[in-house]
């Protein structure tokens, strides 16, 4: 509320601790946040067919089942995310610094270190360079299956989220085989924890991160970097809701379902 009266706009806002079904009908963007998620089938068909459903992230960023887009395409309800990579949100860059403080708070001296990111994220190029920055030797992979076979000093794990860890059993012998001393950093994705410790491979951080979330959370670099998320969710939902054009260098763009868990669709 402090937030709406900066922005002069908090005689429009209300904060209501639960929704009667029937209120439903009212809504016009359901945004996908811990308060709602999952956005299930059950919950779409209580929403009028103009309503839009505000990802407030990129899909690459959603876990498997967070939204059920089937259901949105069905209903006819549009499904929009934010271009995480406009201007006005510019949020991979804060992607690598919120990785440059994790590998701190790890005790990483990144000075001459052998570090492997093994990211399939758009994150991956900012990854690089904030860590070559520190003065890493840095190379990245796409997938853990694709990690060389070299003595690695760090290995960050910076993959989507997914329902079986990437970092599984078989990739975590091979890391034990060739760098056992390696400390695994899990800034994003799964790494398969009992198998780790069978190896006697160290992990950071100790405790395994809530299912979907970075190993560090946003607001560690301020307030900034998420009010630019929430208000680029939002800007991209009322773009869909009032039908305006969202093109490819737009704040946001529309999703529909795909031959994969979700499919990306700049419209």
């Amino acid at each position: 509320m402090a937030f709406s009266k900066y922005a002069k706009v908090s005689a429009r806002v209300e904060v209501t601790h639960r929704i009667d079904s029937r209120k439903w009908q009212d809504v016009d963007v359901l945004t996908n946040c811990p308060q709602v998620a999952p956005i299930s089938r059950s919950l779409i068909e209580l929403l009028p067919s103009r309503a839009v459903v505000s990802l407030m992230a990129e899909p690459w960023e959603l876990w498997p089942g967070a939204v059920d887009f089937d259901a949105c395409d069905e209903a006819g309800i549009k499904v929009a995310a934010p271009n995480l990579g406009h201007p006005a949100i510019d949020l991979l860059p804060e992607f690598a610094r919120l990785c440059y403080a994790f590998l701190g708070d790890a005790g990483v001296d990144q000075r001459d270190a052998r570090v492997a990111i093994v990211c399939d994220t758009p994150c991956a190029p900012f990854l690089e360079h904030m860590l070559r920055e520190g003065g890493a030797r840095v190379s990245v992979f796409s997938h853990p299956a694709l990690l060389s076979d070299d003595a690695w000093d760090v290995i960050v794990v910076a993959m989507r989220p997914s329902d079986k860890p990437p970092m599984d059993i078989n990739c975590l012998g091979r890391i034990a085989r060739n760098s056992r001393h390696a400390l695994l950093v899990q800034f994003s994705g799964g790494i398969d924890r009992s198998a780790a410790s069978y190896f006697g491979l160290g992990i950071w951080p100790p405790k395994r991160p809530a299912r979907g979330q970075l190993g560090l959370p946003l607001d560690v670099l301020g307030a900034a970097p998420v009010i630019r998320r929430q208000t680029g969710g939002l800007k991209a939902a009322e773009a869909a809701y009032r039908n305006a054009e969202l093109g490819e260098d737009s704040v946001g763009f529309l999703v529909k379902a795909g031959p994969e868990t979700v499919g990306r669709k700049r419209a």
